[in-house]
């Protein structure tokens, strides 16, 4: 492929190159109007100037320069091969209507569903017997039913080649981010947020919308709008409309569970007036307890220490009357399978149990990702991130999330109780991403 940028007083004149340069079947990627001053070193009028970045599949003679034409060629891009047929897509035979139809927003493919495969036929022509995708119930693929697969799959691959285009699109337009401005793309870079997610949000998105800069106020929604499509999101813990709801915090040693449901605990009692009980199972740690402890004092709340799964069912029972039971678990070693056994008997105790697997943002993400393995065990149905205050990245919550359908419920940015924590949601989450 064969990029180039082309620079006239008029877009007509600039279109004309691009023509004479490229030929009929360039593509418009990018268009860019600026005034620059003429004369000597620059201190004569200003004159406006059309800047045009179009692209071309290489020919064998495509190269070759022609004299007298103000022509710059690109900074290399390095792209993955593409399919011939994707400019196909983007003919505009010189028009601005290509620039038009690029920058509109195009659905990325779906993975989910695999397209159905094509029927296999041996050399003599004859359909092998293993081609089970061309029949149905032993029966022959009518004439309907192999126009519709065959429809499906131009569709899956004109989506694929699309979202193709679309993430050139935006790495050419890359180049025209002003100095000193951190575009959205990049400040997800810098929270470490994986290559893989940025390229599928420039194929997903609208083109240049992750380039935008980061202050910019549309910058929240366009990165909202992507984790909304891509994550689950509970916004904290919802209370049952009849009965108690039950809710245990679960995780490793040291990433702040107990402090957690103290949070939690006092947002439902001062800001909803909610009728809340504490239960401690960490009775491994006696500062554990006592901590608790000072808590449901200052928020006037019941307390109940469990040492064995009988307990814990007595405790539930208790206090049925109340609107949320809290659990506090001891912190297990995800590598400890008497620890992780001995956790699941005190969960089994009540099948409607909310389980919220408690991890640290501080955490390495190849860490993070076996804990979250590991205690699959015990049927984790939220996640919880804390002390994304202690990090400079939290990439980490949408690289593991992105792939799971475990929600995220909460994450905690702080010490101080109740403030510090987030029910969360797409525009949450987006904003910490965000921050500088």
């Amino acid at each position: 492929m064969q990029i180039k940028v082309v620079k006239a007083p008029t877009m007509k004149e600039a279109m004309e190159q691009v023509k004479y340069e490229l030929g009929k079947d360039a593509v418009i990627l990018h268009t860019k109007r600026y005034k620059e001053k003429n004369g000597i070193l620059g201190m004569g009028a200003e004159q406006e100037v059309v800047e045009v970045t179009a692209a071309v599949e290489d020919e064998p003679d495509a190269t070759a320069s022609r004299a007298g034409r103000t022509v710059e060629e690109a900074p290399p891009v390095k792209l993955a091969p593409q399919p011939a047929s994707v400019l196909a897509q983007y003919r505009t035979n010189g028009t601005e209507e290509g620039v038009r139809m690029a920058k509109m927003p195009i659905s990325p493919p779906n993975f989910s569903q695999p397209a159905a495969p094509v029927p296999a036929f041996s050399p003599n022509g004859e359909e092998t017997a293993d081609d089970g995708a061309a029949k149905q119930n032993g029966k022959e693929e009518t004439p309907m039913q192999e126009k519709k697969r065959e429809d499906t799959e131009k569709i899956h691959r004109l989506e694929q080649e699309l979202a193709q285009m679309k993430t050139l699109l935006a790495q050419v337009m890359s180049k025209d981010v002003e100095p000193g401005q951190v575009s959205v793309q990049e400040a997800l870079r810098r929270q470490e947020v994986s290559e893989d997610i940025l390229k599928d949000m420039a194929a997903t998105l609208a083109a240049g919308d992750t380039l935008i800069d980061s202050l910019d106020d549309r910058a929240n929604g366009v990165v909202a709008d992507y984790l909304a499509r891509k994550m689950h999101f509970s916004d904290g813990i919802e209370l049952n409309q009849h009965g108690v709801r039950v809710a245990a915090l679960i995780g490793a040693t040291g990433v702040g569970k107990t402090t957690t449901l103290a949070k939690i605990a006092a947002r439902f009692v001062l800001e909803r007036g909610i009728k809340v009980a504490l239960v401690t199972a960490d009775t491994y740690r006696i500062s554990a307890v006592e901590q608790l402890k000072t808590y449901s004092d200052i928020l006037g709340l019941p307390i109940e220490i469990v040492y064995s799964p009988d307990e814990l069912k007595v405790a539930i029972h208790k206090h049925r009357d109340k609107d949320l039971i809290l659990i506090d678990t001891a912190g297990r070693s995800q590598h400890n399978a008497y620890q992780m056994k001995e956790l699941q008997d005190f969960l089994a105790v009540y099948a409607n149990m909310e389980r919220h697997l408690v991890l640290s943002a501080t955490t390495k993400e190849r860490d993070a990702a076996e804990i979250i393995e590991k205690f699959a065990v015990c049927d984790p149905t939220r996640v919880i991130f804390t002390k994304t205050d202690e990090t400079s990245s939290v990439g980490l919550i949408l690289n593991l999330l992105a792939k799971r359908e475990l929600p995220l419920s909460y994450f905690t940015t702080g010490q101080s109780v109740p403030d510090d924590i987030v029910p969360a949601g797409p525009a949450e989450l987006a904003a910490v991403l965000l921050r500088e």
